[in-house]
């Protein structure tokens, strides 16, 4: 369902993605040592793959990063798999996004607008309300259901990045076909 148009491209500047829920299935296995295991899509994998191809071809500078509560270092190696930054451990969402905005863009009131928040669970709220545009995998919370402006058909971890990006490289005119 979505609440509103996807943003053109050149309209957005950043990607920020929750962790558990959005690229794992908000599942964790524990060993008999403590040790943490989650499973995440190798698609999402491929779907960074397509954007990034896209980003060259219009020479759009998009920046992407992972922000999560969680502070395994399991967060901190998925991202490093897909290349992008991470910033794990991190209790106040829409703060450390707000600081983010005003060292990136200055005192820019227009400068959330460029972003696009990937969330699933209350803890993401108050971010999901500051971005730009807010997406969420169709097992989220109930409040997330209700305030996010697309809901992807998809389950976190079962290829909800990779949904979205398909659908917004679409929408902005892109022929997957030509990205792989």
């Amino acid at each position: 369902m979505i609440k509103q148009n996807l943003p053109y491209f050149e309209n957005i500047h950043t990607f920020i993605f929750d962790f558990d829920g959005i690229f794992t299935n908000n599942k964790v296995i524990i060993s008999s040592e403590g040790e943490e295991f989650v499973i995440c899509d190798r698609g999402d994998g491929l779907a960074f793959n397509l954007i990034r191809k896209f980003m060259r071809n219009k020479n759009w500078d998009l920046n992407m990063f992972i922000l999560s509560k969680e502070k395994n270092k399991v967060v901190e190696s998925r991202a490093r798999k897909l290349k992008i930054n991470c910033y794990k451990g991190i209790d106040n969402k829409k703060d450390f996004i707000t600081k983010y905005l005003v060292k990136n863009f200055g005192n820019s009131n227009s400068a959330a607008k460029g972003i696009i928040y990937f969330g699933n669970d209350i803890n993401d709220y108050y971010a999901m309300k500051l971005s730009g545009f807010s997406v969420a995998p169709i097992d989220s919370h109930p409040l997330i259901l209700d305030n996010a402006d697309l809901i992807i058909p998809n389950k976190g971890g079962e290829g909800f990045i990779r949904a979205f990006i398909e659908k917004f490289l679409k929408e902005n005119g892109a022929n997957l076909l030509e990205l792989i």
